[in-house]
């Protein structure tokens, strides 16, 4: 007796209901969690036949294999007695066995799994959206109708619904593109002259995702909703309804729709279309982007091709005939002597030489603004700019300047031959706007990593206001009786950022004039 007590108190303390019926199928026993399943009291179930509860054909089977000698596993969906929703049994059957050994009845557990299967639904779900993703991003190259037809049936297959559609909203969300409607919808459609642009002031329920900007569902659309605004004759029937709005930042760029599901619509059905709607708005994007990033390649393309002939023909057909002047011009003044031709002929010599100058630095500069990358090497900059003071040593004596250059030794930096006419140009520019016998510094100061570069005049200075301006194409800083192209610093600039340093001007700190700058690695 105390085994028997206490085999009954394990059978009753058992998680999963356990239920006992004789060779004829008539119920004879069964436990509390049973009755919690099948949401009968025990009273209600003693003296039923298996098959008077589970009526499908499924029990029957499992009836007669356990009448055999067979277990038998099945699966009910169940529909408990008083309660709105069905649910997932899972059965597992058992003969049972007498004392002498012989049938005796049949042993079943019963577990309900609606939570598990649930989940495995949810998770295979999952596993599509995933897919659907994936093979979108496949499609990026596809035509957009062709993506727009994939998502939407995507949609409508991981909403299990019957019918859907996506559109789109206008900039000021004020009009409803549709672009995409269920093939079983435009065929069920009688409406005459269908629209596919609608302004959002007007349209009813499908609107509310927009004003709301939330998504909306409606599972008992026959119901009466002061939100709707009915059918026109000849809509598609519905009978539950979903609709997301598609956000980028704050603003609403889209919506989507599906409708007639078996099943009521919830929380997960708004996730899977969500997250879905999303991956269509990120591909359309990200095609956007690049479709933009390919034009501007080919403007880039146009661009660089007009600058190319722009150089050819200030190198060629500009250039030329500037030396074809300089030649005759330089002719003409060894052989005149009439001293107002001379000076007239002088004033031409001068300006076609501005001319060249100009030609020269408009092509130098243009050549320079294609290069990203240029080869470097190690070189000494003190020699090198001992090397130019000699180079402009006619231009110093005509103007009897004092070129001081400081540094002594070697000065190893790693740059390219083309950094010499950043220093040409520094000096130059000394030499042209410092008074006459006036001195020009020349050093090299230590910068952790890089060699700073400064050339120091003692002329007029120049204006905090004109500074920034020095460095920009054809921009010149007035000097009365001084001539420029207005390219010269900004090719140095130009240069000294291809080598990765930087460059600047400030005002003398020991007297007037200024103290121009270029930095650059060190060996």
């Amino acid at each position: 007796m105390e085994y028997e007590n206490d085999y009954r108190m394990i059978i009753e303390s058992s998680p999963l209901g356990i239920i006992y019926f004789d060779e004829t199928g008539m119920i004879t026993f069964c436990n509390e969690k049973l009755t919690s399943i099948l949401n009968m009291q025990k009273m209600d179930i003693f003296g039923l036949n298996m098959a008077d509860i589970f009526t499908d054909e499924g029990m029957q089977n499992i009836i007669g294999k356990t009448f055999l000698g067979e277990s038998a596993h099945y699966q009910v969906n169940f529909h408990p007695p008083g309660k709105d929703d069905a649910i997932e049994i899972e059965i597992y059957c058992s003969p049972g066995i007498s004392g002498q050994g012989s049938p005796h009845g049949t042993v079943c557990i019963l577990e309900d799994v609606t939570s598990r299967i649930e989940l495995e639904n949810a998770l295979k779900l999952d596993e599509y959206r995933l897919e659907a993703l994936l093979e979108l991003e496949q499609m990026a190259d596809a035509p957009m109708q062709q993506i727009a037809d994939f998502v939407h049936e995507q949609a409508v297959r991981l909403t299990q619904s019957t019918i859907g559609y996506i559109a789109f909203l206008s900039e000021d969300e004020s009009l409803l593109t549709m672009h995409t409607w269920s093939n079983s919808v435009m065929q069920k459609c009688t409406i005459p002259d269908k629209k596919f642009v609608y302004p959002v002031k007007n349209i009813g329920l499908w609107g509310e995702p927009i004003r709301q900007r939330k998504p909306i569902i409606v599972n008992d659309y026959l119901a009466p909703d002061p939100l709707k605004k009915g059918f026109p004759p000849g809509h598609v029937e519905m009978f539950n309804y979903l609709t997301i709005p598609v956000f980028e930042g704050e603003r609403i760029v889209a919506t989507a729709g599906v409708g007639n599901k078996d099943e009521d619509y919830d929380r997960s059905d708004v996730r899977q279309l969500t997250l879905l709607m999303q991956g269509l708005w990120n591909l359309m994007q990200r095609r956007e982007g690049i479709e933009k990033l390919r034009e501007h390649t080919e403007q880039l393309k146009e661009s660089n091709e007009m600058k190319d002939l722009f150089t050819d023909i200030l190198r060629h057909d500009l250039l030329n005939p500037a030396g074809v002047v300089k030649g005759y011009t330089d002719i003409l003044l060894e052989s005149e002597e009439d001293e107002e031709k001379m000076k007239i002929l002088q004033t031409i010599d001068r300006n076609n030489e501005k001319l060249i100058e100009m030609i020269r630095s408009a092509a130098s500069f243009a050549k320079l603004d294609t290069i990203e990358n240029i080869e470097f090497k190690d070189m000494d900059i003190a020699l090198m700019l001992r090397m130019i003071v000699e180079s402009l040593k006619l231009q110093i004596d005509e103007r009897e300047m004092d070129i001081e250059v400081m540094p002594d030794g070697a000065y190893m930096a790693k740059v390219n031959p083309m950094i010499e006419e950043v220093f040409v140009n520094f000096l130059s520019n000394a030499i042209k706007y410092s008074p006459e016998k006036e001195r020009v510094i020349i050093d090299i100061l230590d910068s952790d990593d890089e060699w700073k570069v400064t050339v120091t005049d003692f002329g007029s200075g120049i204006a905090d206001e004109d500074k920034p301006k020095l460095f920009e194409r054809f921009k010149r800083v007035d000097k009365s009786g001084v001539k420029g192209t207005g390219l010269g610093l900004a090719i140095a600039k130009k240069i000294t950022e291809l080598h990765g340093g930087h460059i600047g001007v400030e005002n003398n700190p020991d007297a007037k004039g200024s103290v121009f700058w270029v930095t650059i690695k060190k060996a």
